[in-house]
């Protein structure tokens, strides 16, 4: 995610979901996914003081740090990160807890957090990165199959579930339950990132949530008991609303093979003659930037000066064109956006938004990202993403730490759970079960297209 940030795939994960694509452009060589994590701001500022892991874990030292009073100036800011490193390694008492690898990290993490890209440049270690990386190449994953919302001061909420995975089979679990407890260990105020650990696993290892399902009066609270295994998560995810014949086209995030999957599923939808489409990114975290590009090309007329994005680095600044032979470029579209719409998600939705101002973007203002990723590997394994460029809409517009404001804002209710594509389909849901669903940006998105006044539930 994987779908992080707070929309994720509770497998080996978050939305979240990695870096440069298997066979990427010269231009194009970067990662475009946001991760959301939440961290200390007291305990960066102490941290920030030991950078100097930097050095070790990269390989950067070496000799050097043996006779590093050679090498670095002693008025240098590199100078105090060495004093930092001499001090606690040399004088604190308790020396049986001086982990120097725990420090190495807690430096690295802390340097890039100081950079102030939220949710998206990042330290990983090997495993953290070899995970987002097999869910961006669309393997197998192992785990329970949710995808989670809230954390942190709202409880963490099941919104989907995975078909073909542990939750699934289970049949115990429904969009809506709350996860109160994992293994009797109560979650209450920890974020999504926080509760992952204890909710993934190995394979065939039994996990046991505590659930609290406030959709039956009265509302009650049981264990189930799961035994993790492995499972694919969707990527795009294709259902036709009954009735209105509008194509419903949900995208969880933009791995490796969605614009192959998402070519079928507007095959299928051109075939059924649809009205339009409704395509929805919200809780998209992102993914591969090539594939945003194929992907946005689906949906705009190819031509002169016509691009997707605008990469500006340091030293240059390159375009991105629309790629021809889009198969829905004149096909009456909607797109749904939510706060936690990211990265390559952004730039398909500004991209669309620029070249074809008939579409109308549904929802509320998206993350805000901003940058391309670049992965640098450590000697370790462990990985630094940086935003090595940012990326600008088509017009020239930047949309760092601002996002993409909807034209049409629409806010979901508080309590009320998103419909998905994935979950209309898991449930076979009518045009009157998505009326009643309370889903505000979803009936929206419908009446734009189908022009009818949808009936909405009673207050």
């Amino acid at each position: 995610m994987l779908n992080d940030p707070n929309n994720v795939n509770v497998q080996a994960p978050p939305p979240g979901y990695p870096y440069q694509s298997p066979q990427p452009s010269p231009e194009i060589q970067y990662y475009a996914q946001r991760q959301s994590y939440a961290r200390s701001m007291v305990w960066q500022t102490v941290i920030t003081s030991l950078l100097v892991i930097v050095a070790f874990a990269s390989g950067w030292f070496g000799n050097a740090f043996v006779n590093r009073n050679n090498y670095v100036s002693p008025t240098s800011d590199e100078h105090l990160i060495l004093q930092a490193w001499d001090a606690v390694t040399n004088n604190f008492a308790v020396t049986s807890q001086i982990n120097t690898k725990k420090m190495a990290y807690a430096a690295i993490d802390a340097m890039v957090n100081s950079l102030g890209d939220t949710g998206h440049s990042r330290f990983q270690t090997k495993a953290q990165f070899d995970e987002e990386q097999n869910q961006l190449n669309n393997a197998a994953s192992v785990g329970i199959g949710v995808y989670l919302s809230g954390g942190g001061t709202t409880p963490i909420r099941i919104d989907a579930i995975i078909p073909d995975s542990p939750a699934a089979k289970s049949g115990q679990l429904k969009p809506g339950d709350f996860i109160i407890a994992v293994d009797h260990q109560d979650i209450t105020g920890k974020t999504i990132d926080q509760a992952r650990p204890l909710i993934t696993g190995k394979a065939k290892t039994p996990v046991t949530l505590t659930i609290k399902r406030t959709s039956t009066t009265p509302a009650k609270t049981f264990d189930v008991t799961l035994i993790r295994d492995s499972f694919t998560s969707p990527i795009v995810v294709p259902y036709t609303i009954p009735t209105l014949n509008i194509a419903f086209i949900q995208i969880t995030q933009f791995a490796q093979g969605t614009d192959d999957q998402l070519k079928q599923a507007l095959k299928a939808a051109n075939a059924a003659h649809v009205q339009g489409i409704v395509l929805d990114l919200r809780d998209n975290p992102g993914g591969y930037l090539d594939q945003a590009v194929d992907v946005a090309s689906e949906f705009i007329p190819a031509g002169p000066n016509k691009n997707v994005l605008i990469v500006r680095s340091r030293t240059d600044k390159q375009t991105e064109a629309v790629k021809p032979g889009g198969l829905a470029t004149d096909t009456p579209l909607t797109i749904l956006v939510n706060n936690n719409t990211a990265s390559a998600a952004e730039i398909v939705t500004g991209a669309i938004r620029v070249n074809r101002p008939d579409v109308h973007v549904i929802g509320e203002k998206t993350f805000g990202t901003g940058t391309v990723l670049q992965p640098f590997t450590l000697s370790d394994g462990s990985v630094i993403l940086i935003g090595t460029a940012e990326f600008l809409l088509p017009d020239g517009s930047s949309i760092y730490n601002k996002g993409i404001q909807p034209d049409q804002p629409v806010t979901l209710p508080k309590d009320v759970v998103p419909v998905s594509a994935l979950v209309a389909q898991n449930s076979n849901y009518t045009l009157k079960q998505i009326e009643q669903s309370g889903d505000t940006q979803l009936l929206k998105g419908l009446e734009d297209i189908s022009g009818q006044n949808l009936e909405q539930p009673a207050a």
